[in-house]
């Protein structure tokens, strides 16, 4: 008996105390849960401000780390001790070149191709380095880790969806300011292409090298002699995911030069590098995909 009014005396003491201070306990869970929410959105909005994905309905993916203007909260420059060919220079306007270059895509094959681009600082992370070289701090993983998973996503897509396709990493070079280096590690990154299509498709009348020629672009090396690449072959992106990977899915690194990229040249260039693209992928890419599309393309 003595137990069971012990029990009972603590039940309505707890029966007691909710009736006092629930109210009170409901408000602190509530206020939990409102400041989880906001640090989540918080995150996600500063992914998204530091970080442009878009989803694409082409077997094209358009890639740009080094335009990036913005710093990591709380994260410091990179040091780059031990890294070899350590560089930290910002490829100026390679961020706006490519959402150009979409957005011509987009007006000449009535869709998006898929776009990854960091608003980032290069002297704060560089996705186009592997890990060990890329970042010096654990903040910094973050935002590597999700620009190399879309460009992973937007790759695994294609190669499901459409079986093979296309990557162009941007970027900026300052040694012939009015010329375009191609980069495919001598053929490397783009051997399902030219296996498939011969040569022509990197240097024949509808590949993407010919058409800048032919607009008036200076290109490095020239379609019509079969130079090798020397100075800009093609960096961490291309070889990670290019189609020596046996996806299918070939890459090419381009390397735009400073008065190409310089703000009243921007857009020409930007329209007249999707106008070659768009020649190209009329060519020698597929547009009928072998599965259901996904979901209609978006612009988080």
């Amino acid at each position: 008996m003595l137990l069971l009014r012990e029990a009972n005396f603590d039940n309505r003491s707890v029966i007691t105390a909710l009736q006092r201070y629930g109210h009170l306990i409901i408000f602190f869970f509530v206020g939990l849960f409102v400041c989880s929410f906001e640090g989540f959105a918080q995150d996600s909005s500063e992914r998204q401000e530091l970080l442009t994905v878009w989803a694409g309905m082409l077997p094209i993916i358009l890639s740009a780390p080094h335009g990036g203007r913005r710093s990591i909260p709380g994260v410091p420059a990179r040091r780059g001790a031990g890294v070899i060919q350590f560089a930290t220079g910002r490829d100026n306007n390679t961020d706006e070149l490519a959402e150009t270059i979409a957005i011509g895509l987009e007006k000449r094959l009535n869709a998006k191709p898929f776009v990854v681009v960091a608003r980032v600082e290069r002297k704060y992370l560089d996705a186009n380095r592997p890990t060990e070289s890329a970042y010096e701090s654990r903040e910094a993983k973050t935002y590597y880790d999700v620009y190399h998973n879309a460009l992973r996503e937007a790759h695994d897509r294609i190669s499901r969806e459409w079986g093979r396709g296309l990557l162009l990493d941007i970027h900026g070079q300052g040694t012939e300011v009015e010329a375009i280096y191609r980069g495919t590690g001598n053929g490397k990154t783009v051997v399902s292409l030219t296996q498939r299509f011969g040569m022509e498709a990197l240097t024949g009348p509808k590949s993407i090298f010919n058409q800048l020629e032919r607009m008036g672009y200076r290109v490095l090396p020239s379609t019509a002699e079969p130079h090798k690449e020397q100075r800009y072959v093609g960096g961490y992106i291309v070889q990670t995911y290019g189609s020596h990977r046996g996806r299918g899915i070939d890459a090419i690194q381009l390397e735009i030069g400073t008065k190409l990229r310089a703000r009243t040249n921007l857009e020409r260039t930007g329209t007249n590098l999707a106008e070659a693209i768009a020649v190209f992928a009329q060519e020698y890419l597929p547009f009928i995909q072998d599965t259901a599309p996904a979901e209609t393309a978006h612009q988080p």
